[in-house]
């Protein structure tokens, strides 16, 4: 070997361990940030909500999968003018960081539009997904791409979800007419996609079942719009034996499989509007099914997302004012916790809402008279009746795991949730 080869070899050795040297000095000291950001939210998210969810799933020993998030905090939920909050205002606090008033969607007390999570994500070149049980052009869901002052006018809304740029994969319910806006809106560009539609400069596959959301290519770039029916994500998760009826970790897992072949990592907002629909109609049942299906969904995505994803879940808001009554036997679980205690009172009683009884009422009773009386021992009265449960007063849990986690801790607002996610795109 002669000596000008020597030293070559010798100085490729010597670029080779400074590399890794410094590969790894960057590895330790860096503060990388996640390839993977989730977001779960929902209503109801409370310790004691969540203590009966886990009697109902098995009793006093019983365990939830968010009990083993490491990092957990109280969150303060009002909104900017009143001290109980509603979906638009809790929801705009956590897609913006920004307290507004009640009915408001992303906009501050001057007017001014507040860009959301997925819209920061998208513009750091992130892949953006949004799942929701609920109709799109719901206020939780609407707070990642509306600016209004009006959260219950749903055709602003809908005009305003058509107008704007698409997420990457967008599954919810919804109905013919918001297909057929979507297929309108912007230039008439033709296709050859199937189940594919002209939107704005590009083109948006939009699909109408499970099993196409199932079979959709993921590696392919055109954004994907599942839109299905109400009544198939209403039952998702709940066991009903339907094969159309997805259960909520199966969505989870389909969104992730889809987002997670952008190198530049994703952000992907889960929403459960169910849960607080069911307590709006004091459905103890279904809500306690929903919120065990929003558990294993939440174990779902941390199975498919990896140990360093950054996953969060909060509450939003609290509606109903349910309480679990009595003293249950430590093993107690499902109808037992439902149904009059063995004392004759009722286990499960609501501060306001309908009622809740699965036998036959009293006429009375339907009419919401006072002194009426209710049949049979699945009753949940509630202390003031109204046509729907109204919001509660009452902080929500926030619980995390991953990178930024762990600036989950003691009491913060509502707002820091946007924060920890913002600075982890």
């Amino acid at each position: 070997m002669s000596i000008k080869l020597r030293n070559r070899l010798i100085a490729l050795v010597c670029l080779i361990f400074f590399l890794s040297i410094g590969a790894a000095l960057f590895q330790t000291t860096t503060n990388r940030k996640p390839f993977a950001v989730i977001l779960f939210i929902a209503d109801n998210i409370s310790p004691s909500n969540l203590a009966a969810v886990r009697l109902f799933s098995g009793g006093g020993d019983a365990r939830l999968h968010l009990e083993t998030f490491p990092n957990t905090a109280i969150a303060r939920n009002a909104a900017n003018d009143y001290s109980v909050p509603d979906s638009a205002s809790a929801s705009t606090a956590i897609a913006s960081g920004t307290r507004v008033n009640r009915g408001v969607l992303c906009m501050d007390a001057t007017g001014a539009s507040l860009p959301s999570l997925l819209e920061e994500a998208a513009t750091r070149g992130r892949a953006t997904g949004l799942l929701s049980t609920g109709t799109l052009t719901g206020p939780s869901v609407a707070a990642y791409y509306s600016k209004t002052l009006n959260a219950k006018d749903t055709t602003m809304l809908l005009t305003q979800f058509t107008a704007h740029r698409p997420f990457d994969f967008v599954v919810g319910g919804g109905s013919d007419e918001l297909i057929a806006a979507m297929g309108t809106h912007g230039s008439r560009k033709g296709t050859n996609e199937t189940n594919a539609k002209p939107y704005g400069s590009g083109t948006l596959s939009i699909i109408r079942s499970v099993a196409e959301l199932e079979n959709q290519p993921f590696w392919k770039k055109t954004p994907t719009l599942g839109v299905l029916p109400l009544t198939t994500l209403s039952h998702s998760g709940l066991g009903d034996g339907n094969p159309e009826s997805p259960s909520l970790s199966d969505l989870v897992r389909i969104a992730i499989r889809n987002l997670q072949s952008n190198g530049k990592g994703y952000l992907l907002i889960v929403d459960d509007p169910m849960i607080g629909a069911a307590s709006s109609s004091n459905d103890a049942e279904s809500m306690f099914g929903r919120m065990l299906s929003f558990d294993r969904a939440v174990a779902t995505a941390r199975r498919y997302a990896g140990d360093k994803a950054l996953v969060i879940v909060t509450g939003r808001e609290n509606i109903g004012g349910m309480t679990l009554n009595g003293y249950p036997f430590l093993r107690d679980k499902g109808i037992s916790i439902l149904v009059l205690n063995n004392d004759g009172y009722p286990s499960i009683c609501w501060s306001t809402g309908p009622g809740f009884a699965s036998e036959k009422v009293t006429t009375e009773y339907r009419a919401g008279k006072t002194n009426g009386s209710s049949v049979g021992i699945m009753t949940q009265p509630p202390a003031f009746r109204l046509p729907s449960s109204v919001g509660t007063a009452g902080d929500v849990l926030s619980l995390g795991v991953g990178p930024g986690s762990e600036k989950l801790h003691g009491f913060i607002d509502l707002t820091a949730i946007h924060r920890i996610i913002s600075e982890a795109l």
